[in-house]
This record gives structure tokens, sequence and C-alpha cells, in this order.
């Protein structure tokens, strides 16, 4: 089921027998073939494109054992800026103007913004292969997009493993706009872009999905902020005009990822030592894989990929669903993106009669790298003189305050904050590089002046430091405006505590929040396993501060939510690489992350809500500077005088981004007739669900210091 202005459109496909017999025949197979053709269809709009207002909603069922369903795209999916008439209003909802009216402009925000809505349900046996071309957004343009996968397992453990699991291979991908072709220059110079997709993992014969296995979601917004760069274009770094990435589940999937993995290991050999792991096939670790040393030969530009495995384990099946994969790649320009995909996907085209995806849109043996217009000098961002106030005023509407400890809580407040914000807290933060080190080592920040990048390891490379800027902004800003909501989450369930709310319910509301997070950062292994650590290391050494507590009934109440928590993670800790165990009574274990508890130690300590978010972003960026100084990229004087002139703005971008998304994610349920537990919920939830980044150059780099063979940090 589909709305205007889309349409489906079947397509034919080659003789899927004749093929079948030749693919058999050359590679010494049976003719007999065991593959179902599966059904291709292709995404069409009207004009090419979306217009402002445009609404997409495609919904997508695939049923029956063997049944496949290929949808892919005539061309990328461009996103217009509005006309002359809604350029006149530049108040929108992911701006910090707008959320401090009273009577925000609904109407208009629809009409600026285009929106697209993709559900799609795989029954157990079934495959879908949702492959698109780029989504283009032009300058001033704004775009929104939700994509919802459930994959559904048969009960029936008697099923085969191809028979009992929905399989799914979903691309996502974005491109930066105009960038050659016209005499302004559009790097991605969108106004608004966001993007979220969820996996779910049911059983067929529940209706309720419940919480998502899987959540990537991400969000920029260039609108609101000061003259200078659009942030996206710092977030993405001063080359890459391509991110995509590529969600595989299930068995058909296997093929694919394993594919993926290989080209990952030696996209990185090729810029630096890697470690050899022995669940990897030789095949791989030789570049044996059909058409992998061709394809490296054909890339034109530096191209970053990361492959993920995820694990579920599901508590109505015994066996675990260790088939999950996020595939991430950042590229110079699409071409190898199309290269990168197809060779990923080759093997898909036995379920297609030979149809190889993405093969068409090579037009040539080798990517021609096009010659870069120099960037234009960028002015410094200069943060506005009142968004203190503003952002205040925010935390006042959120309904966030101060909690009371005890008569002289100014002052120890004022302490602890300094106290939190030392180089030693986060507990174990000085292991971890904010994806600092894999970057350097993927020759991220190498000055090479044009040259071939798969020569980078023969070049003597020195860091370039506008590059290392770039990218401490966007992990300084992409972790501020990620942990906001968390911290924030965290921060009012002291008060949720102290107000009357059951001991049970600030329980529950801890394992939601913990629980969401987990799974937000379950695509990225190294900064999940940076998060669990360091939030153990805070829960260890929280009740150091317990000691001048008054003994009333308030503290009685946090001093349960702390014993709570230890509680619920367990004495030795959980490896946070290992997919979560379920208890004897049904719950899963809790991990501790360090967001929302750092907002809990926060609150109990006395601080404010903004100053807790505050000081746990400077930690980010300060650890992201420092893993920067002790890699020998920048001096420690240079390094400090980074921090202050990019962490800083980066920081409260990030933190007004995080505050906004809160308010508008939440205002529908503030008024809401129900108990008390259930409004509170309701609107952590909402809070939650506003966490988003925005660094995508981090999100593919960080997981790859899991290859690196010589490394510094834990991650």
């Amino acid at each position: 089921r589909h709305s205007s202005p889309m349409r489906l459109v079947p397509s034919r496909r080659t003789n899927p027998a004749s093929y079948n017999t030749h693919h058999r025949r050359e590679n010494g197979l049976s003719n007999r073939s065991h593959h179902r053709e599966g059904i291709l269809l292709h995404l069409s709009s009207y004009g090419g494109g979306l217009v402002p207002g445009d609404k997409l909603n495609l919904d997508i069922d695939v049923r029956g054992k063997g049944a496949m369903l290929a949808v892919m795209t005539q061309g990328g999916q461009r996103i217009y800026r509005p006309g002359e008439h809604f350029r006149r209003f530049t108040n929108y909802n992911y701006e910090i103007s707008a959320a401090l009216q009273s009577k925000p402009n609904p109407e208009m925000n629809s009409l600026k913004v285009c929106q697209s809505t993709i559900n799609c349900t795989i029954e157990p046996g079934a495959t879908l292969f949702y492959l698109p071309d780029p989504t283009v957004p032009y300058r001033q343009s704004a775009f929104e997009e939700r994509r919802v996968f459930n994959c559904q397992y048969a009960s029936d453990a008697s099923d085969s493993i191809n028979n009992s699991q929905g399989s799914l291979i979903a691309v996502d991908w974005y491109s930066s706009g105009r960038t050659y072709s016209t005499d302004i220059e559009e790097r991605w110079e969108f106004d608004y872009l966001a993007t979220r997709t969820e996996l779910f993992i049911t059983d067929e014969s529940h209706h309720d999905h419940g919480r998502p296995n899987l959540i990537e979601s991400m969000s920029f917004g260039n609108k609101g902020m000061s003259d200078g760069s659009p942030t996206a274009a710092t977030s993405m770094g001063q080359s890459f005009d391509a991110m995509a990435t590529l969600l595989l589940h299930g068995p058909t999937s296997i093929t694919v990822a394993k594919r993926a993995m290989g080209l990952e290991r030696k996209l990185a050999e090729a810029l630096t030592r890697i470690r050899r792991d022995d669940s990897v096939c030789d095949e791989q670790i030789n570049g044996d894989i059909d058409g992998l040393d061709d394809l490296l030969d054909s890339l034109g530009g530096k191209v970053v990929l990361s492959v993920t495995p995820v694990e579920h384990n599901i508590a109505q099946q015994q066996q675990p669903h260790d088939n999950t994969h996020m595939v991430r790649i950042i590229a110079e320009n699409n071409e190898d993106i199309y290269r990168c995909l197809h060779f990923c996907l080759k093997a898909c085209s036995e379920h297609f009669g030979g149809l190889e995806p993405y093969k068409e849109r090579i037009h040539s043996s080798k990517t021609v790298r096009e010659r870069r217009i120099q960037p234009s000098v960028r002015k410094d961002k200069e943060t506005r003189e009142n968004k203190g106030e503003d952002l205040k005023a925010i935390v006042d509407e959120l309904g966030l305050f101060p909690v009371q400890n005890n008569n002289n809580n100014n002052n120890n407040a004022w302490f602890r904050m300094c106290t939190l914000s030392d180089s030693s807290l986060p507990v174990g933060s000085f292991a971890h590089s904010q994806g600092i080190e894999a970057a350097a080592q993927m020759q991220l920040f190498s000055d090479t002046n044009g040259a071939d990048p798969m020569l980078a390891k023969t070049l003597l490379q020195s860091c370039s430091i506008e590059e290392l800027s770039d990218f401490i902004y966007s992990v300084s800003r992409s972790n501020a405006r990620f942990s906001t909501p968390l911290v924030m989450s965290g921060y009012s369930l002291i008060q949720q505590s102290e107000h009357g709310l059951e001991r049970d319910e600030v329980h529950r509301l801890w394992s939601q929040i913990d629980d969401y997070v987990d799974t937000m950062l379950i695509t990225n292994r190294p900064g999940r396993r940076a998060s669990v650590d360091q939030g153990l290391g805070l829960v260890r050494i929280a009740s150091s501060f317990s000691d001048d507590r008054d003994k009333n009934h308030a503290s009685d109440n946090t001093a349960d939510l702390w014993a709570h928590i230890r509680q619920s993670i367990g004495k030795n800790g959980i490896d946070s690489a290992q997919s979560k165990r379920p208890l004897t009574n049904g719950s899963y274990q809790a991990k501790g992350h360090a967001a929302p508890i750092y907002g809990i130690l926060s609150a109990d300590l006395g601080m404010t809500p903004l100053d807790s978010c505050r000081v746990f972003a400077f930690g980010a960026a300060r650890d992201a500077v420092s893993a920067a100084v002790r890699l020998n990229l920048i001096g420690p004087m240079a390094g400090l005088s980074l921090l202050d002139r990019v962490g800083r703005k980066a920081v409260e971008e990030g933190l007004e981004e995080g505050l906004v998304g809160m308010l508008y994610s939440s205002r529908d349920v503030v008024s809401c007739d129900c108990d008390e537990f259930s409004s509170a919920s309701a609107k952590i939830d909402r809070w939650l669900q506003s966490a988003h980044t925005c660094a995508p150059s981090l999100d593919t780099v960080q997981p790859l210091a899991d290859l690196l063979q010589v490394r510094l940090f834990r991650t």
C-alpha cells in the first residue's frame, strides 16, 4: 500500500530459467533451482522528488515462506527547497526560537517538512530487499523519514533456520546535494534532515511489538545556527559527500554480511595494521572473495566502511538471533557507494534472475576523482549571548528543577560540579578516545594534498588541524545532542522519587531508560562498551558522596534507587559486547549506561539540570581533545585552545538541539489525563525518542576500533 505522490511500478526481469541454468552450470551445481524467484518493484514519485508538504506512506507485507520482494527506485529521491512564500517563515520546530514560542505554528511546520514513513512486516521464511538510490536534500530543504521493520520468527522450533526467521536487507542513503553543478555550492546545505530506523524481532503469534530490538536515529539541523559553514557539512568532514547504512537481518543476509566484512577488513588493511580474526574465513583475509580486489582498484576516493554484528536473545526462542548486522559507509562520492553496495549485494542476484542490485548505476571501470571546489573561508560560529537564558526557559517548561538535598545545597553543588568535571571522572574515561584513535588510523586527519587514499600508508602523513577540528566539533556536538535527553531522564528519577512516586515505579522507569539507551547503542560496540564502563564506574563511586546527606525520607528513596541500580546490574558487571541476558524473573539484566546514571548522580548532589548536561558533554569534548594530544595529533597548548574554541560552541549547539527536541516531543503528553506513573513514563519515553546522533563520520569509524592491531585506547 502506498499514498500519493508515490507509485509502485512492477518491473520485468531477465529470463530466470536461462540464468539459473547458466549460473549453476558454471559453478558445478545441479540444474535444479533451490531458490524461488522474487518480485521486483520500483518506487517512483511524480517529478522525481518531493516538494515541501509532501508525505509518503508505504506499507509492505511480505508473506509466506520463500516469498521475496525487492523494492528499488528509478533514481535518486530529491528533496526540493520551498518556494518564496515558505522561505519567509524561518521558525520551525527544530529551532530554539520556535521552541520558546507559546503557540508554535504546526501548520507551517508540516507544510515545510517533507515526510516519509515506511512500515514493513516480513513473515518467517520471507525476505525483503529495500534498495533505494540516494536521497538528495537540496539547499534549504527539510526532510524527515521513519522506517519500521518487523521481522517475525516462527514459534514452532521444528522449522528449519531458513524458514523460521524473516530476512531483511535495507539501504538508507543520503547525498550532499548539487556540489559541482551550480555556482553556489550546496554541500549539505539543507535546513533539516532526520532519519530513524527501528527493527523489531517478534514472534509471529504475537501482535504487540513492544520495544524495538535496534534503533538507528540521526538528526541534523542547520537552521537556527549562526553564520558559518553548515553544521552538517562540518560533521561530515571536509571530503565526504555521501553516507549510507545497510541493515541486515535473517538467514538470507548472511552472505551479504560476509562480503561486507571482507570489504571492511580490506579497506582498513590498506590504511593500517588490523587484527587477525580466527572467525573470519581465509578467503576474506587473503582477499580472494569474488571481485574484491577489482573493487578496491576501481574506487576513486576515500571510503570508510564498518560492520557491527548485533546479537539478540529472544526470550521465547531458544536459538539466538545472531544474524543481524549494521553496515555503515561514508564516501567522497556516490559512485563509490554504488560500487560497495553492488559488491556486497552481488550474491542476491540469484534470487532475481541474474539482476545484480546497483550494477546498472556503475558506468565506468574506475571512479573519476572529481576536482573539488575549494571551500570558502569559514567564519567561527558565535554563541548567542542570550542562549543560556533561552535554554533555562526550556528546562523550566520541561518541569525539571534542582533537587534540594540540604541547607548548604548551593555551595555543595558548586564544588561537586567541579569534582564531576575533573579529568578522573567519569571513571575510566581516559581509556576511551571518542573515536579519535580509529579515525586517525583510518587517515581521516591526514593531509595528503589530494593523493590517492589507497597509497596513504606509503606517504609521510601530517595531521590536518582543520580536519581534526571538524571531527572534534562533530563528536562534541553529537555527544551533547544524544546525551541531553538521557541525562535529563535520569535526573528526573530523583524528582519522581521525592514527589510521591512509588519505589517500584521509579525502578521500572530506570529499567526503561537503561534498556532504551542500550537499544540505541547496540549497533556501535565500542561506544556501547565505553558507555557501560563509565556508567559502572559512576555507580561504584556514587556512595562516596553520601556521607553528609540528611537522613530523611527523600534520602532513603534515593539510597533505595542506588541499591536497586547496583542489584539490577549485578556484582560482576556486564560484558557490553554480549547481548542482553534474561534473568529468572523474565526481565533483562541492566547494563548501567553512563548518561542516565550521571543524571541521577547530578540530581542527587543538587546540581542544576543544565549544569548536569553541560558537565557531561564537556567531559566527552575534553576526552576527545585529550586523546588527540596523547596520540600526538596536536600539542597540549594547541589542544587547550581547540577545546575552548570548538568544544564550547559544539556543546552549546548540541545541548540546544537536545532540549528543543525534548520539549517538542513531550508537549502532547504534558496534560494527559492518566495516573502519575503513566504520565511520567510517557514523558520520559518521549524524551528518550528525541535522542539522536548527528555525526555520521563518528558512527562509521568508531566500530573500526575493534579491528586495530595496535591501539592505545580501549575504544
